[in-house]
Order: C-alpha cells, then sequence, then structure tokens
C-alpha cells in the first residue's frame, strides 16, 4: 500500500464518521441543496451524509409527530420491527401493547453526547368520548447518544386494565421534555 492510498483511505475514513457535532446550527434547506449538488457531483456519500446531519436542524424547526401507533402481538425488536395484532379486540383484564414511533423529537447537546427525553401518557376513553382512565409518565424514555438520533420504536405496555366489555379509544400522548411538543395517537379498540 502506498502512502498516497493510506492517505486516501485515512481521509475517506475521516469523511465517513462525520461527527453530528453541527447538524443542530445546520439550515436544513441549505443543506438539502448542498446534497443537491452532491448528488449531481457524484458524490453520494457526500450527499447521503449532509442530508442525515440535516435531519436534528429540521427535527428543530419541526414539531413532534408520531409516523407509527399500533397495537401489538409481542415484543418490539427494533425501529419498525414489530408484529401488528390483526385485530382490536381484546379480552377483560388483557394487556394492551402499543408500538410508537415518534419523530422530529429534540436532542440537547452534553458535551460530545446528545440527549433527547420523551415520556408516555394514555388515556382510554369510552364510546361516549368520557374519560375512563389515564395515568401519566407510563414509560420514559432517556436516550443518550453521539448522534442525534432520528429513529426512535417505543413499547408501551398497559397491563391488565379491568375494563366492562364494550368500544373503547385508547389516546396515547408521548411528550418531548425538551422542546414542550405533544403527539398523540388515537388506537379504538373493543374490550369483548
Amino acid at each position: 500500500m502506498t502512502a498516497a492510498s493510506v492517505a486516501a483511505a485515512a481521509l475517506l475514513a475521516a469523511a465517513l464518521i462525520v461527527p453530528a457535532g453541527p447538524a443542530l446550527a445546520q439550515d436544513p434547506a441549505a443543506a438539502i441543496d448542498q446534497a443537491r449538488a452532491d448528488l449531481a457531483a457524484g458524490k453520494q456519500v457526500d450527499a447521503y451524509l449532509g442530508l442525515s446531519n440535516a435531519l436534528p436542524g429540521l427535527a428543530a424547526r419541526t414539531p413532534l409527530f408520531l409516523t407509527a401507533a399500533a397495537f401489538i402481538d409481542g415484543p418490539v425488536r427494533g425501529y419498525g420491527q414489530y408484529d401488528p395484532r390483526p385485530h382490536d379486540r381484546f379480552t377483560r383484564g388483557e394487556t394492551l401493547r402499543v408500538y410508537v414511533e415518534p419523530a422530529a423529537f429534540d436532542h440537547r447537546r452534553e458535551g460530545a453526547l446528545y440527549r433527547a427525553s420523551l415520556v408516555c401518557d394514555y388515556a382510554i376513553l369510552a364510546a361516549d368520548g368520557k374519560q375512563v382512565t389515564a395515568d401519566r409518565a407510563v414509560k420514559e424514555i432517556e436516550l443518550t447518544s453521539r448522534q442525534a438520533n432520528a429513529e426512535l420504536a417505543v413499547e408501551i405496555s398497559l397491563p391488565y386494565l379491568d375494563l366492562p366489555p364494550g368500544a373503547y379509544t385508547l389516546e396515547v400522548a408521548v411528550r418531548d421534555r425538551i422542546a414542550g411538543d405533544r403527539a398523540v395517537a388515537r388506537l379504538a379498540f373493543r374490550v369483548m
């Protein structure tokens, strides 16, 4: 291996391990324009990294929202890795298991790390819209990472809800403790 090829390999490795540090301050529109230019110039890796590093800046300007919410069977194995429940019927006393994907949650920089802080609440409404039960902070997520993560899978279990037979709506709220945002998913279900 020549000195030039070692230097080229080192430069490539440095380009692939771009720290996410400046990402929070990056203007997403400028990053998208630069990624377009990189793509047109045949620099796919630069375009990909530029778009990845633009996500935290875009998230900081976007209210929290949920990209998925579903009743599930079995445990969550990772982001998007879950088995949706094939129906909305539960037996009295059965545990409700829910999968949600929050998006555009904010991060706080702490030295070389990024921290996200989310909390989940729920409420169950009867068919007439009246609240039957509710609880706050049933799931707390403290995510610390060297990257400003954009993907997050959350599993919430609500064990043994002793509800009489009937139609209900589960409202799952995810709150971003850093931004103060809140996103809500509503899932209809029946207790048999």
